[in-house]
């Protein structure tokens, strides 16, 4: 018969032996489980979920209006855009992750902030900066409560007004026009639209007062 120490000591011996197996076991390499498993293909779509698609149809009946594809690249968030060609703002394009919120500016505003609001559904009114002053105040009484409209100066543009939603575009020579009114009813929040029910508020920058005069 064991002694009482003679059991501690065949116990204690066991035990060792058991920590000490375990211990190699966990230093031993692991099979490689994932080397025979599919690579998962990439999705067929962008991140940003858009397809491309065709130029809508020009059914607004306005005189002069153009439209454009649309590309799903168009709808990429980027940090920097390079500097614009041209003298008329692009009608679509890779834009920055804030809108500019819709409104009167007396100043240009970021190329990338802008098409954003487009994307959201605005209607874009840029003018050239030496316009009329009182020819300015005319096309702000005509804008002002507008949600989904933005308005602003263009530097490079020579053309009176150009008005641009997302893939539409209308030059006007010269102002007055009654084709901007019409442009604005029928494209803001209209067909072109990419994003329904995307607000053009609550982003970056703060337009002029709504009573400004």
């Amino acid at each position: 018969m064991f002694h009482r120490s003679n059991r501690r000591v065949v116990f204690l011996s066991m035990f060792v032996t058991l920590a000490v197996t375990l211990a190699c076991q966990a230093l031993l390499p692991l099979p490689d489980s994932t080397k025979d498993m599919p690579i998962e293909a990439p999705s067929a779509l962008p991140q940003t979920g858009f397809k491309d698609a065709p130029a809508i149809p020009i059914d607004s009946g306005i005189e002069g209006v153009q439209t454009f594809p649309d590309k799903s690249v168009y709808h990429n968030h980027v940090d920097s855009l390079p500097e614009p060609e041209g003298t008329v703002p692009p009608p679509f394009g890779p834009n920055f992750p804030y809108w500019q919120n819709c409104g009167i500016y007396d100043q240009p505003v970021e190329l990338g902030n802008a098409l954003h609001s487009m994307e959201h559904g605005a209607v874009w009114l840029t003018y050239r900066p030496n316009l009329d002053v009182g020819q300015v105040k005319a096309l702000q009484d005509l804008v002002r409560g507008h949600r989904h409209v933005l308005m602003s100066p263009y530097p490079s543009q020579t053309d009176d007004v150009v008005l641009t939603a997302w893939g539409v575009q209308l030059v006007i020579k010269s102002v007055p026009d009654d084709r901007i009114p019409k442009f604005i009813a029928y494209y803001e929040l209209g067909p072109q639209n990419p994003e329904p029910g995307a607000s053009c508020d609550g982003a970056i920058r703060v337009p002029l007062p709504y009573n400004v005069s």
